[in-house]
């Protein structure tokens, strides 16, 4: 436990619900318009800016796991394939929680403000995702909702992973839900981009 506490907690050093998209800020000053102008779609703008803040973390997870090893508060890796996997699986919950913010941020073309929606999405993703209590330690149809949702795959998935909870073909399969959900979620982003573009207004010629 005390393993898994530790590798959640530097694991959010990078997949952190905590930190917003920009959308919120960029629909309130029109900046979205000049956005649109660029060779790149909007929605991917704001993934590569969202994945370039996240990036300045890495410097921090390189130096404090090792540390972490040292001091008794974690452990290696249960195994080489968890090894293996582990980087794989923490770039799915990066992408998975990339994707997540994109889509509340999405949300601003039609509140403008999505300040209250982000407070109760940190809440339930800190929760569901397992960084606050393993999915293992979860009663009964709280750990199924959990697993029926996107979030675990942000924080559970790799600590799992990691610490051997997971093993052989379930590796494969926790890796599978983890792509299956950037694809859903992807897919979902695409559709909602698809609608909040028609809400953009421009002036001029």
């Amino acid at each position: 436990m005390t393993a898994y506490a530790t590798l959640t907690t530097l694991q959010y050093q990078l997949v952190s619900p905590w930190r917003s998209s920009p959308i919120d800020q960029r629909v309130r000053e029109g900046k979205v318009a000049v956005d649109l102008l660029r060779p790149v779609g909007f929605p991917g703008q704001m993934l590569a800016g969202q994945l370039g803040w996240a990036s300045a973390a890495v410097p921090v997870l390189l130096v404090a796991l090792p540390f972490a090893l040292l001091i008794g508060a974690g452990q290696a890796p249960a195994s080489a394939a968890a090894g293996f996997a582990y980087p794989v699986a923490l770039i799915g919950a990066l992408l998975v929680n990339q994707l997540l913010g994109l889509l509340l941020g999405l949300v601003s073309f039609w509140t403008l403000e999505v300040s209250g929606a982000l407070m109760a999405y940190r809440f339930v993703a800190q929760f569901f995702s397992g960084a606050l209590v393993p999915l293992w330690f979860m009663p009964g149809p709280v750990r199924t909702a959990a697993e029926w949702l996107p979030f675990q795959a942000t924080a559970y998935t790799p600590a799992a992973v990691y610490l051997g909870q997971v093993e052989g073909a379930g590796i494969v399969a926790a890796l599978g839900v983890q792509l299956a959900w950037i694809g859903a979620l992807g897919a979902l982003a695409a559709y909602v981009w698809s609608r909040a573009r028609r809400r953009v207004m421009s002036q001029g010629g």
